[in-house]
C-alpha cells in the first residue's frame, strides 16, 4: 500500500512537471527584463532650499543602464528610478514623493500620457513646475519614441496638476529646459 502511495506521488509530480514544462513552451516562458539606457533628471537640492542656485534647476544623470519589462519602461523610469534618488547624490532631489502616485505612462504616436492620482496631489507653484520639468526632461530624454508629454489626472484631461501651471496641452520640454531636449 505504501509503495503504490509512493508511485502515484510520483506519477502526480511528473504530470504537473510536463505540464509546467508545456506551458512554458507555449507561453514563451517567463518574460524577461529588457534593458534600457536612459537619464535621470532630477532637481538641484540646493535650488529648491535657498532659490539662489546660479546653475539649473534640474541635474542630469546621463546614460544609465535600466532594467524593465517590455510596456513598463515609462512607469519604471518614473515610479522606481526618479522617486529615489541615488546614494552619494547630495546635490539631487526629487519632486515624486509620497504624494505623486502614477496611474499609468502609455506612449501613443510620440505622446506620453502620465496618467496621476488625483487625490492627495498638491504642492507649491515651485513644486509644480518641478515637478513637471523632471517627468518630461526625464521621459523626452531617454526615449526616441516620446517627443511629447500630457499629464491626466485619474485618466482624464486637466488644466493644472496642483493649482498653479496649466497643463491642458502637451509639454515637448519641461519648464526649466536643459537643453538636452
Amino acid at each position: 500500500m505504501k509503495n503504490k502511495k509512493l508511485v502515484i506521488a510520483i506519477i502526480i509530480v511528473v504530470v504537473l512537471a510536463l505540464v509546467a514544462v508545456l506551458v512554458f513552451t507555449l507561453t514563451g516562458g517567463p518574460e524577461e527584463q529588457l534593458v534600457y539606457v536612459v537619464s535621470f533628471g532630477y532637481v538641484c537640492n540646493e535650488y529648491v532650499t535657498t532659490g539662489a542656485y546660479d546653475g539649473h534647476p534640474l541635474v542630469f544623470i546621463q546614460n544609465q543602464t535600466m532594467f524593465a519589462y517590455a510596456g513598463q519602461q515609462y512607469l519604471t523610469l518614473l515610479d522606481d528610478r526618479l522617486r529615489n534618488v541615488p546614494e552619494g547624490m547630495a546635490r539631487a532631489a526629487t519632486m515624486i514623493d509620497d504624494r505623486v502616485q502614477f496611474n499609468s505612462v502609455t506612449v501613443r504616436r510620440g505622446t506620453a500620457y502620465v496618467d496621476l492620482v488625483g487625490d492627495g496631489l498638491f504642492g507649491s507653484s515651485l513644486e509644480e513646475s518641478l515637478l513637471i520639468s523632471q517627468i518630461v526632461s526625464s521621459l523626452v530624454v531617454s526615449f526616441d519614441e516620446i517627443e511629447r508629454v500630457q499629464f491626466l489626472i485619474d485618466g482624464r484631461a486637466t488644466d493644472t496638476l496642483m493649482g498653479h501651471v496649466d497643463v491642458s496641452a502637451p509639454f515637448e520640454r519641461g519648464i526649466y529646459v536643459t537643453g538636452l531636449e
